[in-house]
């Protein structure tokens, strides 16, 4: 007879041997499911795809020129110093302008000389980049003489300022001009030839809605060669614009309005870069000093070298482009001599093996010469220009030819395919052919509104030369359009 224990011990072992059982049905159950299609069921969430409505189509022209009062008390107060001339178009040409003056509280003669001015036209009545303005002012005083011309921009979140000096007479102003109804909270970040500068001073400016403030480069950035600022806003955006004025001795040796370059890029172009006089300096010469030869400012955004490719084209083809190679430093500003060169208009492509910014500086008449012991200063009679890099256009464009002595367009095609452009002006309509690589100028009269097709590709750029006065403005595309967005509700 089995005992109590014994018993005990079979049962035990009856119920691990169906505990085993069970786990192998288990197992070869979920072996043959996995064998077996799994019927599917996918749930789209609703969702649904919203076009933004459309935006007024805005431009921002920076006002007149400013001049740092002369008082020591209020040495920071950039007091303008005349009248800008400021003309506006669109297509099509009976599309109504809004012209909306912006407050400039920190210019006392705001009143008297105007102030910055926002374009708008309402939604839907021009297409993409068919609005346009530009201005230009003469100076003519003990501190500034010159020339200066610029286009009214598009107000942005973000711009590169490639131009301006803080050396021993140099000044220069960074214009910030908010034309929203929104204060926008602003950082100007300087980087120069030796770095980037450390100035808390510039991070945080509050720029109301609809109006301008105006910081003086020196006061964050002093003694500084080859300045390049960057531009940032949060809030509002911002059209931002340098103006530069020198002087040498106690002569004014001219003034120029600069606006954004091209966003950073491998490969940038500068369309319509004037050499007013022939000279320069070669590009070996790395003690180069002063601002009266042609030379480029580059900058690397980066924390690696970058090694560019500087190439420049006569727009005339009639002689073959020299080619300047350097290596950029990271987050170092280099001006970079473009050797002699003989007067007339180039291209200037960039070639680079990372992202970059750049202008091309030149300038007419004057002298970085001191006089001569016991001799009276002259009058310089001088002026620069910066040429900034542009983006290319899109298939369509407006530009707005202010006043001012003879007025060239530049076009550079740098599409794969020849451009057959459309250029209109007063009703009268020409046909430009340039091949692909190619460029090409066409003289246009100051006051007048050209009306660009079939330009999809090719990069712009307006000049100003005449005796002793030199500027020039590159024409940038318009900012991405409001893009449909697919909405999920929670």
């Amino acid at each position: 007879m089995p005992t109590d224990r014994m018993r005990s011990i079979a049962r035990i072992g009856g119920r691990a041997a169906g505990f085993l059982v069970a786990a192998a049905l288990a197992v070869a159950a979920l072996g043959a499911a996995a064998l077996v299609p799994w019927p599917e069921h996918r749930v789209t969430p609703p969702s649904l795809v919203v076009q933004p409505a459309e935006s007024r189509q805005q431009r921002v022209c920076p006002g007149p020129l400013l001049t740092l009062a002369d008082d020591a008390a209020a040495a920071t107060t950039a007091s303008s110093i005349g009248e800008a001339d400021v003309i506006v178009g669109a297509d099509p040409e009976d599309a109504e302008i809004t012209e909306t003056p912006l407050d400039a509280p920190e210019n006392p003669r705001a009143d008297r000389d105007g102030t910055p001015v926002a374009l708008e036209v309402e939604p839907g009545t021009v297409d993409a980049g068919l609005i346009a303005g530009a201005q230009s002012q003469s100076a003519d005083t003990e501190t500034i003489a010159g020339f200066a011309a610029s286009a009214c921009a598009e107000a942005t979140s973000e711009s590169w300022l490639v131009a301006g000096a803080t050396t021993l007479g140099r000044t220069s102003l960074v214009m910030l001009a908010n034309p929203t109804d929104v204060a926008a909270t602003v950082d100007v970040r300087v980087t120069g030839e030796t770095g980037a500068i450390d100035a808390g001073s510039a991070l945080g400016i509050i720029v109301p809605g609809g109006s301008q403030r105006v910081v003086s480069l020196a006061g964050i950035a002093p003694n500084l060669t080859s300045p390049v600022v960057h531009v940032t806003s949060t809030g509002g955006t911002i059209a931002a614009t340098l103006e530069q004025s020198a002087v040498d001795g106690l002569a004014p040796a001219g003034v120029e309005l600069t606006g954004a370059a091209a966003m950073p890029a491998n490969t940038q172009v500068i369309p319509g870069f004037v050499v007013a006089e022939a000279g320069g300096i070669d590009p070996a010469d790395d003690h180069a000093e002063g601002d009266a030869f042609p030379a480029v400012r580059l900058l690397a955004i980066g924390d690696e070298p970058v090694d560019v490719s500087i190439g420049l084209v006569p727009e005339t083809g009639s002689a073959a482009g020299a080619t300047i190679e350097a290596t950029l430093q990271p987050g170092r500003a280099t001006d970079v001599p473009l050797g002699v060169l003989e007067a007339g208009a180039y291209t200037v492509r960039l070639e680079a093996d990372g992202p970059i910014v750049a202008a091309a500086r030149a300038a007419v008449g004057g002298t970085d010469d001191a006089p001569a012991p016991g001799a009276a200063d002259i009058a310089a009679a001088g002026d620069f220009a910066w040429s900034v890099s542009t983006s290319p256009l899109l298939d369509d464009a407006v530009v707005a030819i202010p006043d001012g002595a003879s007025p060239v367009l530049h076009l550079a095609n740098e599409a794969d395919d020849v451009a057959e452009v459309q250029l209109t002006i007063d009703g009268s309509t020409r046909a430009i052919t340039i091949d692909a690589g190619s460029a090409a100028s066409v003289e246009v009269d100051a006051g007048s509104i050209v009306r660009l097709a079939g330009v999809a590709g090719v990069h712009a750029s307006v000049s100003f030369d005449d005796e002793g006065e030199l500027a020039s403005f590159g024409v940038q595309p318009p900012g991405p359009l409001d893009a449909p967005i697919r909405v999920f509700p929670r």
